[in-house]
């Protein structure tokens, strides 16, 4: 018997027909990767699906372009499948997958397997009932890895309890109950007939603040979808008393428990009610029964459970490599380790430097600080306050912090038909909150031009790695700053930004500024084009066109010459010539306004913001923009000029800082 039909045997288990074998085998590929080489890349569109035959892999996520990937763990299981991601929304791959020795793999295109499984919808639902199993087991292996990273307590939960709104174990009406269901983002790919059959299947169940919905090793026979309040999952690995946090869910229609989460039947996991909370729960007999009946039903579902998996696996991965900040952890460590002599060892103050290693649990930390300062031993009152005095700034980033989570949900989660101009000024009102809770300093708005039309050109500032959002996404802080603060308040309108294409894997690139209706173009960091010079031209006409557009139309341009972004000490690189040719080539040349930024690349903690306006010029005056040399020796002898106004603005934004 070949390696194929062992694979095909252990997913169908001999019911397979001999006609879907035969299509089934058809579609298969064999392949071979050397040792080193990406079999899947993360982010990027799936095409395959892939079954491990011999060697192992490596499953590596991606935080910082500049490093490698992350390991989350190494796979030599043979059958086991790689880019199963790739049947649920956004169809790309959840992580990187390369190869750690020489490897073989059968593949199969996913769009056919689709096809084929709508054709006999048994194969399919036992097709993806065999990848969730295979799958299942990098859960509890996510979880374990947790144990040194998070430690969950009732202070995460008196936490999460203070700033989720109250509810109360009020009944619900069946109008209610069918919302709850409509608006679930697990059944959202339901038809509405499935979701009558579901409705019809629902008990309704209240539980009080501090009562457990279920117990880790509790039988698990019911399916429950939250329907009000808050609740916390966390879960005690077998060598520990200590609950380690998992996350917590407090949208309603969330999934609380699934009863396919669990090889053994029961729960691998446990969940307390962090406010009074509803819940609809469905019985697992209840649920089988419809599958056995409605063939389609169980497709669905089947689907539906292995893209739950993706993205509880993908957050438990995420906290597992959540990017470090050292400064407060090691601040906080050293403070402890002169005082731990008098303070117990219970004492929840040795939490804090696992918190604060994370910005991802900041609140948690400062949240805990909070508690303690009013109900901690003398000892841990005193301590408190210090470390709140120590972490001030802490305050003030994680402000900031969830305010450009905000910005990016504003800006991807508004409705489709929404024009780009009202999501620009969306964007630059959400923006003016956000630096709100920040220091910064502007000067020279005097040379701002009367009219709008301009392009305004800025030095590009790497925004610091803290700030990225938990998708790993940088909001270009920068940019944003002279658009909501600078040329909205003057113009009325926050400017149109020329904006790089994305690669492949910066899904969250994407989704943003897709919605901004901004002018991409490509640079060095985009993914390689390969067209010829003749198609080269072409898209520099079409900038062209569009840009100069735009200009007409009494729309400002903001564009970072340099290509690429730089930390302030670099700051600024070479000027590229583009979006000098394209202020000559317009008939009614544009002001060209020079706005020098400093500290975008800075934490917000210690720091100000700084952005300085200078005299706007026509390039006419500077130099003859048709004769090469002209432009060049003007651009060599500009920057110099520019890294003088970016020292200027770091001057300003330390005395900033020096005076408050």
């Amino acid at each position: 018997m070949d390696k194929l039909e062992k694979l095909s045997n252990e997913i169908w288990q001999g019911e397979a027909s001999r006609a879907f074998l035969s299509e089934w085998r058809d579609l298969a590929e064999k392949v071979a990767f050397n040792k080193g080489e990406v079999i899947v890349k993360q982010m990027h569109l799936a095409q395959y699906i892939y079954f491990l035959v011999e060697g192992e892999i490596e499953h590596g996520l991606a935080f910082d372009a500049s490093k490698a990937d992350v390991s989350v763990g190494g796979i030599s299981l043979r059958f086991f499948p790689l880019g199963w991601s790739g049947f649920s929304a956004p169809f790309r791959y959840a992580t990187s997958a390369t190869a750690k020795s020489e490897c073989c793999l059968y593949r199969w295109p996913i769009d056919a397997l689709n096809q084929l499984f709508y054709v006999d919808l048994s194969m399919g639902q036992q097709f993806f009932r065999y990848i969730f199993n295979r799958v299942l087991p990098l859960l509890d292996d996510a979880r374990g890895k947790l144990k040194a990273l998070s430690s969950a307590s009732g202070m995460l939960e008196h936490t999460l309890a203070k700033r989720i709104p109250e509810s109360s174990c009020e009944p619900l009406s069946p109008e209610q109950t069918r919302d709850v269901l409509g608006h679930s983002l697990f059944l959202e790919v339901f038809p509405e007939d499935y979701l009558d059959m579901l409705e019809h299947l629902v008990e309704v169940k209240h539980f009080h603040q501090g009562e457990m919905l279920y117990e880790q090793g509790d039988v698990s026979e019911q399916f429950i979808l939250l329907a009000a309040g808050a609740v916390a999952v966390s879960f005690k690995p077998d060598t520990s008393d200590n609950k380690v946090f998992l996350r917590s869910y407090s949208s309603p229609g969330q999934v609380v428990a699934s009863t396919a989460f669990s090889l053994s039947g029961k729960h691998e996991e446990m969940a307390m009610a962090i406010t009074d909370v509803t819940v609809l729960s469905i019985n697992k007999s209840d649920i089988l029964q419809i599958c056995e009946t409605q063939p389609d039903f169980w497709l669905v579902l089947e689907r539906r459970l292995l893209w739950l998996l993706s993205s509880r696996l993908r957050t438990l991965r995420i906290q597992m490599v959540a990017q470090k900040n050292d400064d407060e952890h090691l601040v906080i460590q050293n403070l402890l380790s002169q005082v731990s002599p008098q303070l117990g060892i219970f004492s929840k103050l040795y939490k804090l430097p696992h918190l604060l290693a994370s910005r991802l649990t900041h609140a948690e930390a400062l949240a805990c600080l909070q508690d303690l300062k009013h109900n901690g031993s003398r000892l841990e009152r005193t301590l408190a306050s210090v470390c709140l005095d120590l972490l001030s700034e802490l305050w003030r980033e994680l402000e900031f912090y969830e305010g450009l989570h905000e910005v990016y949900q504003t800006v991807t989660q508004a409705p489709l038909d929404q024009a780009p101009e009202n999501m620009r000024r969306l964007c630059n009102i959400s923006f003016r909150r956000v630096f709100d809770c920040s220091r910064f300093i502007i000067r020279g708005v005097e040379h701002l031009p009367s009219r709008p039309g301009n392009i305004f050109i800025l030095n590009h500032l790497i925004s610091h790695p803290y700030h990225a959002l938990a998708n790993g996404f940088e909001l270009a802080l920068d940019t944003h700053f002279v658009s909501a603060m600078i040329l909205d308040p003057q113009y009325g309108d926050g400017g149109v930004r020329v904006v790089r294409r994305g690669r492949g894997e910066e899904h969250g690139h994407h989704s943003y500024y897709d919605r901004l209706g901004h002018i991409y173009v490509h640079t060095s960091e985009s993914d390689a084009l390969l067209e010829p010079e003749q198609e080269v031209k072409a898209r520099r006409e079409r900038f062209t066109q569009t840009a100069g557009d735009y200009l007409r139309a009494g729309f400002n341009l903001i564009v970072c010459p340099e290509g690429t972004s730089n930390w302030g000490e670099n700051s600024p690189s070479l000027f590229k010539k583009g979006i000098f040719h394209l202020a000559a080539a317009l008939d009614s040349e544009p002001l060209i306004v020079p706005i020098a930024l400093a500290n975008f690349d800075k934490r917000l903690k210690n720091s100000a913001f700084a952005a300085v306006v200078h005299k706007p010029f026509y390039l006419k005056e500077k130099c003859d923009p048709y004769d090469k040399k002209s432009l060049d020796d003007f651009l060599v002898s500009f920057r110099d000029t520019y890294r003088a106004y970016v020292i200027e603005a770091q001057i300003l934004a330390d005395d900033v800082v020096k005076s408050r």
